[in-house]
């Protein structure tokens, strides 16, 4: 298997998807819907409507986490040598 500039750019795509599935899958999450609920909790101030809003934002930024790394994936697979 020899090393061209194409396997060096699907491994650039495939690697910035993964990283970008982190930072929006873990750490968008983290930072925003589960920390909101944690400091509502916190306060006495939850609420099932604070709740369900903290849901759907977490199944909003999942899906935009997996949105990116299929992009990553996707240009990955455009950049791999067809043998």
């Amino acid at each position: 298997m020899k090393l061209s500039w194409k396997m060096l750019a699907a491994l650039a795509c495939y690697s910035l998807g993964v990283i970008g599935w982190c930072y929006v899958g873990g750490w968008m999450i983290l930072t925003k819907p589960v920390r909101g609920l944690i400091l509502a909790h916190v306060a006495g101030d939850l609420s099932l409507g604070k709740f369900v809003i903290a849901f759907v934002q977490g199944f909003i930024y999942l899906s935009l986490a997996g949105a990116v790394w299929c992009v990553g994936y996707m240009l990955a697979n455009h950049f791999r040598d067809r043998q």
